[in-house]
C-alpha cells in the first residue's frame, strides 16, 4: 500500500492527512505532533503506538521512543542521528537500528578507488 489516506474526525469536521505529507510524528506529553513536509505541525491526541497501527509500515519506522520517521523523507543517517526534508535530526536508538535499516538496500562504498586492470 503506497499511499494512505488518514481521515482525522475533530469537532464534527473530518481533515484528509495525506500520509506522504508527513515528516515525522513525536510524542510530547499526551500528545503527538506531527510535522508536515510543508513545514507546519499539527498536534493529536494519540500516542505513537496508535500511529504505529494506523500508518503504513513500509513507509513508517519507530526511530526513538518518541518518534516515527517517514521513510521517503529520510536524507542521510548518522551514528544516532537521522536527518529528514527540512534538514531536522531525529534521534535512532540502538533498540530501533536493526528495524530501521531493514527498510533499506544498503550498499557500502569503498573510500578509494581501484583500477581495475584492462
Amino acid at each position: 500500500m503506497k499511499n494512505r489516506m488518514l481521515m482525522l474526525a475533530k469537532g464534527g469536521i473530518h481533515e484528509m492527512l495525506n500520509s506522504d505529507t508527513i515528516v515525522y510524528i513525536r510524542v510530547n506529553l499526551t500528545y503527538s505532533i506531527i510535522k508536515f513536509s510543508d513545514g507546519r505541525s499539527q498536534a493529536i491526541a494519540l500516542s505513537l503506538k496508535q500511529f504505529e497501527k494506523y500508518l503504513p509500515p513500509d513507509l513508517f519506522c519507530r526511530t526513538h521512543r518518541k518518534y516515527i520517521v517517514a521513510l521517503d523523507h529520510v536524507k542521510s543517517v548518522s551514528r544516532g542521528d537521522i536527518t529528514v526534508t527540512g534538514g531536522e535530526e531525529i534521534p535512532l536508538s540502538k533498540d530501533f537500528k536493526q528495524k530501521f535499516f531493514s527498510h533499506f538496500v544498503v550498499i557500502t562504498e569503498k573510500t578509494e578507488l581501484q583500477e581495475e586492470p584492462l
